[in-house]
């Protein structure tokens, strides 16, 4: 009985109540996040040819690459090791 009750216990705490992400996981986690949205901006921008949307896509690239820079000093200062990234042969940093 005591192992069927540890073994609820372990299904509940790893499947359903998942535990918090350590700061590592959520800061790599808005990193895989914010080059997705630069990897869509990016290709929002070489597909746009009104004018007006260029505009408004180069100051949300340069807001994407403003934050990704912020999430990689916190990373380096909390000792998390990660790669930058190069989106379309382009360096984010």
């Amino acid at each position: 009985m005591e192992k069927f009750l540890d073994s609820a216990k372990i299904f509940y705490y790893e499947r359903i109540k998942k535990p918090a992400p350590a700061v590592q996981d959520g800061i790599l986690i808005q990193i895989r996040e914010t080059s997705v949205k630069l990897q869509n901006a990016y290709a929002r921008f070489e597909n746009e040819s009104n004018e007006d949307l260029i505009d408004s896509i180069i100051y949300e690239i340069q807001s994407l690459r403003a934050l990704y820079r912020y999430l990689i000093k916190q990373a380096k200062q909390n000792g998390i090791e990660c790669a930058e990234i190069s989106v379309f042969g382009k360096e984010v940093i």
